[in-house]
């Protein structure tokens, strides 16, 4: 069993062939709005929670339009965060895109993004607009030889500063049309059946707010020409806190965002409140996320309790992927057997939920606090339910506050004192020895 995540692999001929939230519809829906904006100059806003797999999306999105021949590049904006200099960062991709497909625009592209770039990077050097001339500075160290009008000379160079700046403002509007000309003509190349150049700029709620706010400026003022469609996949709300951060609380931080998006969409959650879909999908991720799946009862009898359990808590598909990671941290650190083990990982289920569900019961798990009462009452809310994983777990759960002396095997089934046997050298006579044990365990694996 391998710890190291992995992506979701992206088939080439079938994109969605791993599409487990079923997205591939929205994907469609998207595409239509490529297609019916050939003139481009759009910019398509993609919102979505944290977790709920907006980068998986939009790699199995741009997969699809290519195999449309419809051309696209993929930007994720927090790999350049480090440079600071967005134009600088985008206009590379989009060159190493044109060089990669042989465009024959990547020369003038490359050129025009070389004089916006030095541009840019002198309006950002440039302190002042009055420039007093050497002369000016000549007649103040030699002001003994003659006397002078200052306010004639500071006037004279004022209006020689004004007159510059008018014609240094007629050259960078020159400098950014040549540009944005010339970037244009790229995205024609790019598709050979009229359609748009897409770029998708993703992880832009992760960047540090001054680049992600630079982002969206740069995009509108010299990036979105004709010919091309942004697509921004973000978390909305993380974003307008980016916004914030840089113009202050006071700004209306949605309506400033929603001046750079043409079609605001959000990301379609998974119904997971169909418990054949949860199902479906849960078993997915076991499997993606590399849990054994070898013919085991203990095994399969843990899969029930967490699918089970999933439905009762009505996890999230991210609460129930950080579950199932939790778990496999857990199952990980086991012996290779499992086959007698199904009462430790009964209660590995149960840990691995409340980590993400119930902070505060982990809080007094860990404290040696928490009371058989918390557990079943408070947690897991089952009682009178019927189910047989479930009253097994109330079993195990009950099992594991006695103390060695209040527990006889004469009073218990086999399997309970199979349970016992497991974990009585962690109970000694404390209470909740064998949880707070899992709990820590578990912590152990947390990131740093």
């Amino acid at each position: 069993m391998k710890l190291r995540r992995r992506n979701v692999e992206v088939n080439n001929a079938d994109p969605f062939a791993n599409d487990w939230l079923e997205r591939k519809g929205f994907a469609d829906q998207l595409t239509n709005i490529v297609e019916n904006n050939k003139q481009g100059e759009v910019v398509i806003g993609l919102s979505g929670q944290w977790g709920e797999g907006k980068t998986t999306f939009v790699e199995m999105w741009q997969k699809h339009m290519e195999n449309k021949n419809i051309a696209s590049i993929y930007f994720d904006a927090f790999e350049y965060d480090y440079l600071e200099d967005v134009f600088l960062s985008l206009a590379i991709e989009i060159y190493n895109y044109a060089k990669v497909n042989g465009l024959t625009a990547q020369e003038d592209y490359l050129n025009k993004s070389k004089n916006t770039y030095h541009l840019l990077q002198a309006m950002i050097a440039k302190t002042s607009p009055i420039n007093i001339d050497s002369s000016f500075q000549e007649k103040l160290v030699d002001n003994d030889r003659q006397p002078f009008d200052i306010a004639k000379i500071i006037e004279d160079n004022l209006n020689f500063s004004l007159d510059n700046a008018f014609e240094q403002a007629l050259k960078h509007k020159e400098v950014f049309r040549d540009f944005k000309k010339s970037l244009s003509q790229l995205a024609t190349q790019a598709s050979n059946q009229d359609m748009p150049l897409v770029v998708i700029i993703d992880e832009l709620d992760r960047c540090k707010p001054s680049f992600a706010v630079e982002v969206l400026e740069k995009i509108k003022h010299l990036f979105l020409v004709e010919g091309v469609i942004f697509v921004l996949s973000m978390h909305h709300e993380q974003l307008e806190e980016s916004i914030k951060k840089v113009y202050g609380q006071n700004i209306d931080a949605h309506t400033y965002l929603q001046k750079f998006i043409d079609y605001p969409t959000r990301l379609p959650k998974a119904d997971l409140s169909n418990n054949s879909n949860r199902r479906k999908y849960f078993y997915n991720q076991v499997d993606f996320i590399g849990l054994p799946t070898r013919p085991s009862s203990s095994m399969n009898r843990s899969y029930e309790l967490f699918l089970l359990l999933s439905i009762r808590y009505d996890l999230s598909y991210r609460q129930l992927n950080k579950a199932l990671q939790n778990y496999k941290y857990l199952i990980a650190s086991l012996d290779t057997n499992f086959d007698d083990l199904y009462p430790k990982m009964f209660l590995m289920v149960f840990v691995s939920i409340l980590k993400v569900k119930n902070g505060h019961l982990i809080s007094k798990i860990r404290n040696n606090t928490a009371t058989y009462i918390d557990l079943v009452e408070n947690a897991l809310e089952v009682r009178g339910q019927g189910d047989f994983n479930i009253e097994m777990l109330q079993n195990l759960l009950k099992f594991s506050f006695l103390t060695s002396d209040g527990f006889q095997e004469s009073e218990h089934g086999s399997q309970e004192a199979n349970f016992y046997n497991n974990f009585a050298s962690l109970i000694g006579r404390n209470e909740n020895k064998v949880l707070m044990s899992l709990v820590q365990r578990l912590e152990s694996f947390e990131d740093y």
